[in-house]
């Protein structure tokens, strides 16, 4: 039976945004607090000065009128803090009392009319939230514009949802744009959320899509978990988005990774229909198990209905997964009888990943021979069509493919590799570890440590790049962003371990240019070399986006 229909939250709830978000001012005032008030205190003897010390000190200072220190002490009021011990080892209380909101209260009030930012910014979240105060949205108005105008960005994040809900201000959904731009353009990373998801719906910008994902991306590069589950979902029903299986379970992983049930409720979508993944259904099952406890009611259908496909053993392996799960885990699932590891109709299943890159403008492609050994199929991740496999070289450990179509955009291979040596610079792009690292895929910088590789083997060279599961097949380039080589393999730890009781540091190896060179004359392959007059060292961001183009993720289906 297939799995609902994917999940995806139409709106953002924004009010559960917004107080999530000012409830969270306990843990940024408390992360400051430390570094204000410790700073404030000079360190005049060797012994660490105690609590009480310090809050002494801090608040004759803020008695005297020092603005910071008027805000340290209305910190350490607003976290409870008794000066009871020393200052790293204190444990903040759970419950505040109404005598040190109170007190909180005063002293934020005082740095804020000396036009301390932050102080101002504090006294507004009191007030939204009643803390030492009646609840007045008014007055929290009044204080997040002082700190907003200031540059304050979570001050203009607040301010922007003050406008959009006409709290304490009237209703102006272009007044709350204007000030969610001004945070987001300060990297706020809940702002560019809601920007995204208001050119989404339409909401006080023109609706698009595009815009839309190009601020999730944002948001989800900076860790942002709903915006994460936006962009793996968008890449999922390709929604303004190539349609593209593998981006969506890397963004779809790393939010769900932080708790987001709807990320979650979809992954196990993911694992069952084995789509940018090995089909899993004990995954599937942990995954939906996880959202339906946090009340995905389509997850928790979705979870009963792979229960009964599942073994004893593998049911039991699902639920230790889900029972097991905190915080930041991407869940692996250890039982050696994974359901669905082969397809039941006897359909080919990805077993393997790899990297590949296109060498000519007529699609022909460069791979490793132990990444398409033994492969049904090859394809190319998040893309339509099969991958022919020409030729393939299992002594050299090269594999000439040709892609389902043209290449546009094509690697250059270094004209002088006879003047490579050792210790130059060399550059490596690939898609090690796709499930977990970026889906944009990844370089890693190193050396040419040494011309020939394991047992003085001349058609290969040593370099120190990190090699991962996955690097296979990559290009790598010099600094002008030529290709000299291909990634073929990494020293075994286990078996370095067994022979000198050490394991090898960076010891990878990759074919040489001159041996990938002649693979490709022996097969006729029209390739181009880089140099010229104008040829240069690049940057490695250049050679990165460049490599990018070329380069592609490969699946081995069995």
């Amino acid at each position: 039976m297939k799995a609902n229909i994917p999940i995806k939250q139409t709106t953002i709830p924004l009010l559960a945004i917004f107080l999530l978000i000012l409830a969270g001012c306990d843990e940024r005032v408390s992360n400051k607090s430390t570094e204000t008030a410790a700073s404030s205190v000079p360190v005049v003897t060797a012994k660490e000065p105690t609590l009480e010390e310090k809050f002494v000190e801090t608040k004759k200072k803020a008695e005297a009128g020092n603005a910071e220190a008027q805000y340290s002490l209305g910190e350490m009021y607003f976290q409870d803090k008794a000066p009871s011990g020393p200052w790293e080892k204190y444990q903040e209380k759970t419950i505040l009392t109404k005598e040190n909101m109170a007190h909180a209260l005063e002293w934020f009030q005082k740095a804020a009319n000396q036009g301390n930012v932050d102080a101002q910014f504090n006294l507004a979240v009191m007030y939204i939230q009643g803390n030492g105060c009646v609840s007045d949205s008014a007055k929290a108005v009044e204080w997040l514009e002082k700190s907003a105008v200031k540059g304050h960005a979570e001050a203009q994040l607040r301010l922007g949802m003050m406008y959009e809900h006409g709290a304490g201000i009237p209703q102006n959904m272009a007044q709350a744009i204007l000030w969610y731009q001004k945070a987001a353009a300060q990297n706020n990373a809940d702002a560019q959320l809601i920007i995204g998801n208001r050119y989404e719906l339409g909401l006080g910008l023109p609706s698009s899509i595009d815009k839309a994902n190009e601020w999730y991306q944002k948001a989800a590069a900076q860790g942002n978990a709903l915006a994460q589950f936006r962009l793996g979902f968008n890449y999922m029903k390709g929604d303004g988005l190539p349609k593209d299986a593998v981006k969506a379970m890397v963004w779809l992983q790393k939010s769900a990774a932080q708790g987001e049930s709807n990320a979650q409720a979809n992954l196990g979508i993911l694992y069952e229909l084995g789509l940018g993944v090995n089909k899993d259904m004990i995954l599937a099952y942990a995954w939906s198990n996880l959202a339906a406890g946090q009340g995905i009611r389509a997850a928790r259908v979705n979870r009963d209905n792979y229960e009964s496909q599942l073994t004893p053993e593998q049911l039991t392996e699902g639920q230790r997964l889900a029972s097991n799960w905190k915080k930041g885990d991407i869940l692996q699932s250890s039982s050696d009888s994974a359901a669905g590891a082969t397809s039941p109709d006897g359909k080919p299943t990805k077993q393997s990943t790899g990297t590949a890159f296109a060498v000519s403008n007529e699609g022909h492609a460069l791979t490793n021979h132990h990444v398409i050994n033994g492969c049904s199929e090859v394809k190319i991740a998040g893309r339509e069509g099969i991958v022919k496999v020409i030729t393939s070289d299992s002594v050299n450990d090269l594999a000439l493919l040709q892609l389902p179509g043209k290449a546009n955009d094509i690697a250059n291979l270094n004209p002088d590799l006879g003047k490579l040596r050792q210790g130059d610079d060399i550059i490596v792009f690939g898609y090690p570890l796709n499930w977990v690292l970026s889906s944009g895929g990844n370089l890693t910088p190193g050396t040419i440590s040494a011309l020939t590789g394991l047992g003085n083997n001349t058609n290969q060279i040593q370099i120190t790049a990190p090699i991962q599961p996955g690097s296979s097949g990559s290009p790598v380039m010099d600094k002008k962003g030529n290709v000299v080589g291909v990634v073929s393999m990494k020293l075994s730890d286990t078996k370095m371990v067994k022979s000198t009781g050490s394991v090898g540091q960076n010891v990878n190896f990759a074919v040489n240019g001159q041996t990938v060179k002649s693979f490709l004359d022996a097969n006729k392959v029209p390739y181009k070399t880089g140099g010229g007059f104008f040829s240069r060292e690049k940057s490695n961001a250049d050679i990165a986006e460049e490599a990018r183009k070329s380069t592609m993720l490969i699946e081995c289906w069995k």
